[in-house]
């Protein structure tokens, strides 16, 4: 049985392998995006993909452009306007920018990895951590309440 808790390391010996797929897939999105505009024809997912099997004979899901993090952030800059405003991507592309360069590959993929998670399970988690960060808030204002207390106490003990 494998511990669920327990990071699963990716082997060494694939990590050039996986990377070089990671950069033609980039490279794929990125010439079908090319010919879509030419074409004038709105830049979507699976207009992608549909061009992308045209153009190499090769499919390519849309959770392989989405869990790509170049290939999304090609797909999210090139895309047709969306008809109802989303901050969800400029977010993201936003903590891309702030991340420094060491920690950048780990941000990318624990935003690969909540992907994969339903919608309901990251609103519970937010539910939650945002409870915890409102009870550790408030532990710590009695906390800076009694010292305050204190040290006035102690300051009219002096006197």
């Amino acid at each position: 049985m494998i511990n669920g808790n327990r990071k699963r390391m990716a082997p060494v010996w694939l990590a050039t392998a996986w990377e070089e797929r990671r950069k033609e897939t980039a490279r794929r999105v990125e010439a079908a995006i090319g010919k879509l505009r030419e074409a004038n024809r709105p830049v979507t997912l699976s207009s992608i993909r549909n061009e992308v099997l045209h153009l190499f004979g090769r499919s390519l899901s849309t959770n392989t452009i989405k869990r790509n993090e170049d290939a999304y952030e090609l797909y999210l800059a090139n895309r047709r306007a969306p008809r109802t405003p989303q901050v969800k991507p400029q977010l993201i592309l936003e903590l891309y920018k702030r991340t420094g360069p060491a920690k950048k590959a780990a941000i990318h993929a624990r935003v690969a990895r909540l992907r994969r998670h339903p919608k309901d399970d990251l609103i519970v988690r937010l539910i939650l951590i945002e409870q915890s960060l409102t009870e550790q808030m408030d532990v710590a204002n009695r906390l800076r309440e009694k010292i305050i207390l204190a040290n006035v106490a102690q300051q009219r003990n002096q006197q």
